[in-house]
């Protein structure tokens, strides 16, 4: 049996009576695209973004749910809206559940290359988003080793990245 506790555009939580009788709790969420865009000279774009749960503005990279099940459209469409920018390559490097013990998000990762700067990249529309920059590989890394990058989901990815994908 299952009973949906509470619902809006973002996401559900659904009440599940299992076979035994125990009650589990699920956070439905859509599938979710963070992209990678990686600049001709082989930087990073992050975003500083406020985080309203944390109370804090932190980097993160390009994100935002999928919509109408195309997962490559919506990359495009988030990484235009959150950074400016365009790309004319695109990648699918891997995908991932957030936390498969109490969710069913998952994340997809994309590399976004041979970027096309716009007259708004580096600008955002987004009201949450403060601040675009590019970094270098190493200073992501030292950002990652150093706690400055708190997103965990930013984190999976770029682990997807530098592990498999850095050198493509």
């Amino acid at each position: 049996m299952k009973q949906i506790i509470h619902k809006n555009k973002w996401f559900s939580i659904e009440k599940h009576i299992l076979e035994n009788g125990q009650e589990y709790f699920l956070l439905n969420k859509k599938p979710t695209v963070f992209i990678i865009a990686e600049t001709e000279d082989k930087k990073l774009v992050l975003i500083k973004e406020y985080r309203y749960p944390i109370k804090h503005t932190i980097w993160q990279l390009p994100a935002g749910m999928v919509k109408g099940g195309n997962e490559l459209k919506s990359a495009k469409r988030e990484l235009f809206e959150e950074t400016g920018l365009v790309a004319k390559d695109w990648s699918k490097i891997g995908y991932f559940f957030v936390a498969p013990g109490h969710e069913n998000t998952k994340i997809v990762v994309f590399i976004a290359r041979n970027l096309i700067i716009t007259k708004n990249s580096y600008k955002t529309s987004e009201a949450d988003v403060y601040e675009v920059k590019k970094f270098s590989k190493s200073k992501v890394e030292e950002m990652i080793r150093g706690n400055k990058i708190l997103c965990s989901i930013s984190l999976a990815a770029l682990n997807l990245y530098f592990t498999n994908h850095s050198q493509l």
